[in-house]
């Protein structure tokens, strides 16, 4: 049997998936967190891939000898010496493996362009952005990143406006209403010492929860919440623009593929997408945002395929699309 394995490690789960040379999943696992910033500890993150990699090998029939290539795709590969902490994992502890170590912003340009060459825009809880170039050069956001986005940045964004608006600093919005009615708190001094106070603060997952809070109060016309979704689009589309300029895709001569992804973006009626795709005409002239059609371990997977010599023909791509797990393996 011959193997090729995409990872897909986030804050949030890890999934990984297990192809034939056909593009066939044969199989499947998912975990917790394998972010080595966002994990307990590394070692945590660390059993938390291996660990849904055997598993997936598992579920296939397969063992660790039988994988032809495996693309990594790891939050948390920010900077070199990240990547070579999960070299230095994967010699000692997978001798002899045929990979890939990435950070998981790349995972998404398969799901909507399967040349690998483009632009991947993921908004989720935080922001994921990456652009591979047609002579393969790669850029990445990570850290270097100096803008709040995805659903923490508009949140954090509505706390601070509808708190202004409370002191009676910044326009009056429905923000703040909204908010303490999901949080099922009394008034902004509360949500905001809820957030802050030394002891028993809230869990820092609790802040994005509320992003359609925003976005809902955009789509019914607050102001200030249009405000916030058009900044949202604005600081995605600058970074698609330097992401692109780095990986040589802006003076191409030709379209530039933007694949969005995460669910700040992917929903059909995503106000935050409007606004991105608004702003992407202005940054990067030439750029075709689509949607992702596919989640991102479909990506690691379709990057394992590649990387070990597998043309990557329509029919291949259909028979992944074709054999994936159920949306609800992929949900958060």
């Amino acid at each position: 049997m011959t193997i090729y394995l995409g990872v897909d490690a986030g804050n949030s789960k890890t999934a990984v998936l297990a192809c034939l040379p056909s593009g066939k999943v044969a199989g499947a696992a998912r975990a917790g967190c394998g972010d080595i910033y966002g994990a307990p500890g590394e070692a945590a993150a660390v059993a938390t891939v291996l660990g849904a990699a055997d598993a997936a090998l598992a579920d296939a029939g397969a063992s660790r000898r039988d994988v032809a290539s495996a693309a990594f795709r790891l939050a948390g590969v920010d900077w070199p010496e990240d990547w070579q902490f999960w070299d230095g994992v994967l010699s000692a502890r997978w001798p002899g493996l045929t990979r890939s170590i990435l950070n998981d912003g790349y995972a998404a340009i398969r799901c909507g362009e399967p040349s690998g060459v483009g632009v991947a825009v993921n908004a989720g809880t935080a922001a994921a952005i990456a652009a591979r170039g047609p002579d393969g050069t790669t850029w990445q956001m990570g850290m270097r990143g100096q803008h709040a986005m995805g659903a923490i940045g508009l949140v954090s964004e509505a706390i601070k406006a509808a708190t202004l608006a409370d002191l009676g600093a910044a326009p009056a919005t429905a923000l703040g209403q909204g908010l303490l009615d999901f949080y099922g708190l009394p008034d902004l001094s509360e949500l905001n010492r809820w957030f802050t106070r030394r002891q028993n603060p809230a869990d820092p997952a609790e802040r994005p929860r509320a992003a359609r809070v925003v976005t809902d109060a955009a789509r019914q016309g607050d102001h200030v919440a249009i405000d916030i979704v058009r900044e949202q689009g604005r600081r995605l589309a600058f970074y698609a623009e330097i992401a692109a300029r780095h990986a040589g895709l802006r003076d191409s001569g030709g379209p530039v593929p933007v694949v969005l992804s995460g669910s700040i973006l992917m929903d059909r009626d995503s106000v935050v997408a409007a606004a991105l795709s608004d702003q992407l005409e202005r940054l990067l002239p030439g750029a075709d945002p689509r949607r992702a059609v596919l989640p991102p371990a479909a990506g690691a997977a379709l990057d394992a395929l590649a990387e070990g010599g597998v043309t990557l023909s329509p029919e291949v791509v259909a028979r992944l699309t074709a054999t994936l797990p159920p949306p609800s393996f992929f949900q958060t």
